[in-house]
């Protein structure tokens, strides 16, 4: 560690040094987070982008008695640096270390433990108000990337922001990208005030020297204000934050500490809700993140530029997808792909290449999407078939949309067919509390008339997205970020679930293990050690209507349920209803999931085969 860094224990210790200083202060940090992610993984390039940024609000305000507050939270790894987690920064993302998202359980200076866009703005608003309710003169700061200007809360919050005379300050992040690079028409309208340099300036400078006139200075900053007002109303020259009643400044250099902490400074002087407009490089310092920034949005470990690319030999579900989701635009011309910013990480690039005009990015407005599906389906009376593609962290988002917008529109007679596939469903590895996949199987359980299929394998995905296609209403694919199981037992397959059968024959009054998904894996293996039969489940809502499988286990000793769901709301307890007081379940219980390698997560949740078998055979003693 270099001779800068070491002088920066806290926030404080920032304030203290030069400009010179802060310039090397910020190589040295940007330096630290390449190495730590190219050793645990993380989110390269928006740090990157925002280091300088960081250094600026830190050297300007106080936290935590001013309130700083990153939206989504995954580019925070500066401000963990500074506010005293130097030394811990190393273990980032790894079991027990520090989180790669804002922890409100790990410092005092994380205000909000954040994972998913566009709440920043809202709760700052919230914040300054708890300010000026109790007599606190501090500012709300939130640093908001122009990806986040997509989601329709920012709009709830500067609503209300623009009515109140708060301190808060929206830094906006410019970089022209979200993960994939952002779409819509906010997109277009920063493009073109970034070209407006010159003329945004003349209010803060004709400020700054008009106010150092003794005597009359004062009169002509009101008045050169009151001219620029009048020149806007003729021209039509004007923010859209100036008609919403903020005040704007901006664009700025994001990579000028010194012109960053000048512009602060003066924003801080309105005492008003204000925007600060910086444009920033999404990976600046880091060629290649700088040349790719999509590619290094979120990295694995090691950063060589050969490990950024895809192999073509290593299969993942996204990769069927994207396969599937090509075929399915060749056979059926009249269907559509949408997904919220993730055209790479949905596997949708190909697609969105091949038919364009089909393709629709609607940048993070998840709510959006699928409301926009189910307009487009009920429209087309069964001749549109919408795709709908999602992390699963991000369908918890459109509950209402799903329920409102497609499942109620079916029993009142409409035909909306909508196919949504979630990716990323189960333990994510590294991500931690607001990143995992374990919610939208109790989240879909709800769902008037959906049909859910959580397919353990690649050839039960294909059959899976077959039945997709020709069924009705919400049909619902959720697969996991990893790749398929792979099992050492033969099995019996009855379209729907298939059985394993620990020695090639049938056992009555036997324990029936009964899962789904990635974790089929490791609970077949642990059901074959133990000498019990496994179901795995290809369709889990509602579930398979098989006489089979339900004689199979009204007849068990015992029905061991292994889910990489939350255990509230999930098949188990669905089956419990079935089958009274015979059901075990082992899911995720603690929902609050850390950040960690999948073979530690498992173990932790008792999901590994070693602690499944243990389970298992205590319940056939």
């Amino acid at each position: 560690m270099r001779e800068v860094l070491n002088m920066v224990n806290s926030p404080e210790d920032l304030k203290k040094l030069s400009y010179s200083e802060l310039e090397q202060l910020s190589q040295e940090i940007r330096d630290m987070i390449v190495s730590t992610v190219a050793d645990n993984g993380g989110h390269l390039a928006s740090n990157l982008g925002v280091t300088d940024v960081t250094i600026a609000m830190h050297k300007v305000f106080s936290s935590p008695d001013d309130t700083l507050i990153f939206d989504v939270g995954h580019q925070a790894y500066a401000h963990k640096i500074i506010t005293g987690r130097k030394e811990l920064f190393r273990s980032l993302r790894r079991n027990g270390g520090i989180s790669g998202f804002t922890n409100k359980a790990e410092s005092e200076h994380d205000f909000l433990t954040s994972g998913h866009c566009g709440s920043a703005i809202s709760c700052a608003v919230g914040a300054a108000e708890a300010n000026r309710i109790l007599g606190r003169d501090n500012w709300a700061v939130a640093l908001v990337g122009d990806g986040s200007f997509t989601n329709g809360m920012v709009y709830e919050a500067i609503q209300q922001l623009s009515a109140d005379k708060l301190r808060v300050m929206v830094i906006l992040n410019d970089n022209g990208m979200s993960i994939s690079k952002n779409v819509g028409g906010m997109s277009k309208y920063f493009s073109r005030i970034r070209t407006s340099k010159k003329y945004f300036g003349f209010k803060y400078k004709t400020k700054k020297v008009f106010s150092k006139i003794p005597v009359i200075g004062r009169g002509l900053t009101s008045a050169s204000v009151s001219l620029k007002e009048f020149i806007k109303r003729v021209s039509g020259i004007q923010t859209w934050f100036e008609i919403m009643g903020l005040e704007y400044i901006g664009p700025v250099d994001g990579h000028n500490i010194k012109k960053l902490v000048s512009v602060l400074e003066e924003a801080k002087s309105t005492n008003c809700p204000v925007i600060v407009h910086v444009k920033t490089k999404k990976g600046y310092g880091f060629a290649p993140a700088e040349d790719n920034p999509e590619s290094f949005h979120s990295t694995s470990r090691n950063l060589g530029t050969d490990n950024q690319k895809d192999d073509p030999a290593v299969k993942s579900f996204t990769k069927l997808v994207s396969k599937r989701m090509v075929r399915l635009g060749e056979e059926n011309g009249n269907s559509v792909a949408i997904t919220a910013a993730m055209t790479g990480g949905c596997g949708l690039t190909e697609f969105s290449e091949r038919f364009p005009d089909r393709f629709f990015d609607v940048g993070i407005a998840e709510e959006h999407a699928v409301t926009f599906a189910s307009g487009m389906a009920i429209r087309g009376s069964g001749k549109v078939l919408p795709v709908v593609v999602l992390y699963s962290t991000f369908v918890q988002r459109t509950f209402d949309q799903m329920w409102h917008d497609i499942g109620i529109q079916n029993f009142s007679g409409a035909n909306s067919h909508v196919i949504l596939l979630v990716s990323h469903c189960g333990l994510v590895a590294g991500e931690g509390v607001t990143h995992q996949g374990i919610y939208d199987v109790a989240l879909l359980s709800l769902i008037n008339g959906a049909a859910v299929y959580s397919p353990d394998t690649y050839e039960a995905f294909e059959r899976s997205f077959d039945d997709c296609t020709k069924g009705k209403g919400l049909t619902v694919i959720r697969y996991p970020k990893n790749s398929e199981a792979v099992y050492t037992h033969p099995s019996i397959d009855y379209g729907e679930w298939k059985l394993f059968k620990p020695d090639g024959r049938e056992k009555e009054g036997n324990t029936v293990v009964v899962t789904y998904g990635k974790i089929a894996e490791e609970a077949v293996e642990a059901a074959y050690r133990s000498g019990a039969e496994a179901v795995v489940l290809r369709k889990i809502i509602p579930l398979p209507d098989s006489s089979e499988l339900f004689e199979k286990l009204s007849q068990a000793k015992a029905v061991a349920v292994v889910e990489e769901s939350a255990e509230r709301g999930g098949i188990g307890e669905q089956i419990s209803l079935i089958l009274s007081n015979r059901v075990a379940v082992r899911a995720i219980r603690d929902t609050d999931v850390p950040h960690a390698a999948r073979d530690e997560l498992l173990k932790l949740y008792g999901l590994d085969a070693n602690s499944l078998e243990i389970w298992i055979r205590s319940l056939s003693e």
